[in-house]
Formats: structure tokens, C-alpha cells, sequence
């Protein structure tokens, strides 16, 4: 009885900021498209929700990445951290950022819920985006 408390008593705030990273993740990406994309450098899939007009965006690796992550993580019995670390995630974003002309830094990056991460950023350029308007991170043609 007192192990079952115990484990309920340990458990519970991992399972409250899951949920927390899960609203945090729907409030502020729910509905902005995503794009996978493969980075030259790291040659790891990605899957990208940008919101150019609030300079943040939130990063996840791919299907298969994430899987093969959580496998590694559940074969060991959680004893290895088969995790991807913080940085790879922010040197992706600020990859692919560059990727499109964008020439950006990193000003923070936080994870938001396995293994999905958000990674803010500042910009001093950009390529020119005539006719374009952005709307929440979505990029539509202008009327």
C-alpha cells in the first residue's frame, strides 16, 4: 500500500507537466502547417511548425526518429538516455531557418513536451517576401 502512495506521490508531477507541455503545444501550434525536413547536416528527419511572425517555432524529429527513440528509451528500461540532445534541435531550426534565407540566432529553447521542442529567435534578414502575408505561422498569398 505505501509503494503504491509512493509511486502515485513520484509519478503525479511528471504526468502534470506532460499534460502542461501538451496544452502549451496545442494553444500555440494547433493549426500551423508543418513541414518535414531531412537536415543535410545531421541527415535526421524534422518536423517543423514555424511562426515566422512571433520568431518562434517548434521542433520534433521525425516519425521514425522519435520512435526509434522511445524504443531505445524502453529497451533499456529508461536507464539509458537515448534522448536527442537540446542543441541538436536548436542547430536544426537555426539550419533550416538559414535554409530559407533567413539569417537568425537562437535566443532561447525550451522543451515543451518529448520530443518536442520550441526555439525562439531573432532574425537581422530575410529574403524578400513580396505578395506574401504571414497569419499565425501560416503563410497564405495575399488578395
Amino acid at each position: 500500500m505505501k509503494f503504491k502512495v509512493l509511486l502515485v506521490v513520484v509519478s503525479l508531477p511528471a504526468i502534470l507537466i506532460g499534460c502542461a507541455g501538451m496544452d502549451y503545444a496545442m494553444k500555440n501550434y494547433s493549426g500551423v502547417k508543418v513541414e518535414t525536413w531531412i537536415s543535410p547536416t545531421t541527415k535526421k528527419t524534422f518536423r517543423i511548425f514555424d511562426k515566422p511572425t512571433e520568431n518562434r517555432m517548434m521542433i520534433t524529429l521525425g516519425f521514425g526518429d522519435a520512435s526509434a527513440q522511445g524504443i531505445g528509451q524502453g529497451l533499456t528500461l529508461g536507464i539509458a538516455d537515448t534522448r536527442t540532445p537540446e542543441g541538436v534541435y536548436q542547430d536544426a531550426a537555426i539550419e533550416w531557418l538559414a535554409l530559407r534565407g533567413r539569417a537568425c540566432t537562437a535566443t532561447s529553447t525550451f522543451l515543451v513536451v518529448e520530443p518536442q521542442y520550441e526555439v525562439r529567435y531573432a532574425c537581422t534578414s530575410t529574403k524578400a517576401t513580396a505578395g506574401i502575408a504571414a497569419d499565425n505561422g501560416k503563410i497564405k498569398p495575399k488578395s
